[in-house]
């Protein structure tokens, strides 16, 4: 229950954060203030408002840059993760090329050899 109940709390952090920080947010301010003053309602009152305002908009989008550095951890996490299983497969793949090279320069050692002593055995033969 908790799980969901935070992810419902997730969810309207975000668009209460998505909405003060739009167009639209801003727009419902100026039309809300103008009639607050229009109307000559109580200016104290709204001073008041605007402060408690104010301090949870700050606390809503605290909470959603937290829940966004949270992710942007996590997906790092991620992508560490990968780099280092990609850097441990390039190592053991060179380390086997690495071998195979090795191999191949013995084995072009011993047909070079080969190929001499067939070289010297034929100057060998056409001397007599």
């Amino acid at each position: 229950m908790t799980r969901k109940l935070n992810s419902f709390l997730d969810n309207v952090t975000q668009i209460i954060s998505i909405f003060i920080g739009s167009w639209t947010g801003v727009l419902f301010h100026i039309i809300w203030f103008f009639l607050w003053l229009v109307n000559h309602l109580d200016i104290n009152l709204l001073t008041l408002i605007v402060s408690l305002e104010a301090i949870f908009i700050c606390i809503f989008l605290l909470m959603a840059a937290n829940k966004e550095e949270s992710q942007r951890r996590l997906t790092l996490a991620k992508q560490k993760k990968r780099n280092d299983q990609r850097m441990d497969f390039d190592i053991k793949l060179d380390q086997k090329a690495d071998r195979q090279l090795t191999e191949i320069k013995r084995l072009q050692k011993e047909l070079h050899a080969e190929v001499s002593q067939l070289c010297q055995h034929l100057n060998g033969r056409k001397k007599p």
